[in-house]
C-alpha cells in the first residue's frame, strides 16, 4: 500500500491559499454544485405555494444541456403547456412532454430553447413569470431575476467555461479546458473502474449501503499523471456522520489512500473521512461528536493533483460537548502547530 501522505515540517512547506469555493448567493439567487460540478441556480419567491422555486441546472461536460427546474408546493400532475414570460413578454412555451418528474415536488425540462432563447433574455430582465396547469387548475408565479446573471456567471466560472462558446454568459472564443481535469461525480458502484470497485467492495463494509436510500456514491479528481483519486461513501451512515474512504487509480492499478491527520496525542494516519466536502482543491472532513455539532473533529487536506498527494493543512478538535460549539473553524487548533 502506498502512503500518499505528508506530515511534519514538510507539510508546512506545502500550504497554499484555499481555492475559491463552489456556489454562493447572489441577491435573490443561490448557486449550489456537487463535487463533480453539477450546478443548480435557483430562486425562491416569498409566499410561493403552488410553484415554490425556479431554477436552471447544468453539468460540467462540454455538451451538457441546461435544464429548467420547477419546485412544486404539492405532488400535482402537470398537464398542458408551461409558459415562461420575462418582464411580461412571451419568451418560451414548453409542452408538458418536455418535463419529467424528478421527485414528488420537482419538475425538470430539457429543451434547446432554454439556453438559446430564455437565458439570453435574463440579462436585461427583472422578473420571470411561469404559468402552468397543475392538478387540473392554472397556476402562476412571478420570480425575481435579481442576481441571476451573477449566479450564471459563477456557474460558468466553477465549470471553467468563462470566455468559451459553451458559457451561459460572457461567451468568447477561448478553447474549453480539458473536461477530464475537472472533478467527476460517481453515482453508483457500476460507474467505478473495475480495480477501484474491487478495492471498495473488499474494504471492510464499504459496500454495505442501501443504494436507494442515499445520493451519489462519491466523486473523483485528477491525482497525478493519468491517475484519479476517488472519494467514496463507505458503509451505512449514522444519524449524523457519513463515512468515506479514498482510493487511487493509475492505469490498471488501484490503491487505498490513507489520510494524514493530527490528534491530541500526535500525528496519525486514518482510513476514514467523515461528512466530506470538496471546495476547489480542498477536501474537508467533519466528524460530529453529537447531532448538534458542538464537538468533534475537523480536518482539511489539499489535493495536489500534479504530485498525486493528499496534504493535511488543518486539524481541529473540540472534545467537550457543552452546547457551546460555535464555529468549528474556531475550535482548538491541532495543526498546524503554533
Amino acid at each position: 500500500m502506498k502512503l500518499r501522505i505528508l506530515a511534519g515540517a514538510a507539510l508546512l512547506a506545502a500550504l497554499s491559499p484555499a481555492a475559491a469555493e463552489r456556489g454562493g448567493s447572489f441577491r435573490d439567487w443561490t448557486l449550489s454544485c456537487t463535487p463533480g460540478l453539477l450546478c443548480t441556480a435557483a430562486t425562491f419567491p416569498q409566499g410561493g405555494r403552488e410553484l415554490t422555486s425556479f431554477g436552471l441546472e447544468r453539468g460540467a461536460s462540454e455538451d451538457a444541456p441546461v435544464r429548467l427546474l420547477l419546485g412544486l408546493g404539492e405532488d400535482h400532475a402537470l398537464s398542458g403547456d408551461v409558459a415562461v414570460k420575462v418582464d411580461g413578454a412571451d419568451t418560451l412555451t414548453l409542452p408538458a412532454s418536455a418535463f419529467t418528474k424528478d421527485t414528488e415536488t420537482q419538475l425538470s425540462a430539457r429543451h434547446e430553447g432554454i439556453r438559446a432563447i430564455l437565458v439570453p433574455r435574463f440579462k436585461n430582465g427583472t422578473s420571470v413569470e411561469v404559468t402552468a396547469r397543475l392538478g387540473g387548475r392554472d397556476v402562476s408565479q412571478v420570480f425575481s431575476l435579481s442576481g441571476v446573471v451573477a449566479t450564471l456567471r459563477k456557474m460558468d466560472d466553477d465549470q471553467r467555461r468563462i470566455g468559451t462558446q459553451t458559457a451561459l454568459v460572457d461567451r468568447g472564443d477561448k478553447p474549453l479546458p480539458d473536461r477530464s481535469a475537472l472533478p467527476q461525480d460517481v453515482a453508483a458502484p457500476d460507474d467505478l473502474p473495475a480495480p477501484v470497485r474491487a478495492l471498495w467492495e473488499g474494504a471492510g463494509g464499504c459496500s454495505d449501503r442501501d443504494p436507494d436510500a442515499f445520493g451519489d456514491l462519491g466523486f473523483s479528481v485528477p491525482f497525478g499523471t493519468d491517475a484519479r483519486l476517488f472519494v467514496l461513501a463507505c458503509g451505512m451512515p449514522g444519524a449524523y456522520n457519513a463515512p468515506s474512504r479514498l482510493f487511487s487509480l493509475s492505469g490498471d492499478a488501484a490503491d487505498i489512500v490513507p489520510l494524514a491527520t493530527m490528534t491530541a496525542d500526535g500525528p496519525a494516519a486514518d482510513l476514514m473521512a467523515w461528512n466530506v466536502d470538496l471546495q476547489g482543491d480542498r477536501l474537508s472532513s467533519f466528524f460530529k461528536g453529537r447531532g448538534i455539532g458542538d464537538c468533534g473533529q475537523t480536518a482539511t487536506w489539499r489535493i495536489d493533483t500534479e504530485a498525486g498527494a493528499v496534504i493535511l493543512t488543518e486539524a481541529r478538535e473540540k472534545a467537550d460537548c457543552d452546547g457551546e460549539g460555535g464555529d468549528p473553524a474556531e475550535w482548538p487548533l491541532l495543526w498546524p502547530k503554533r
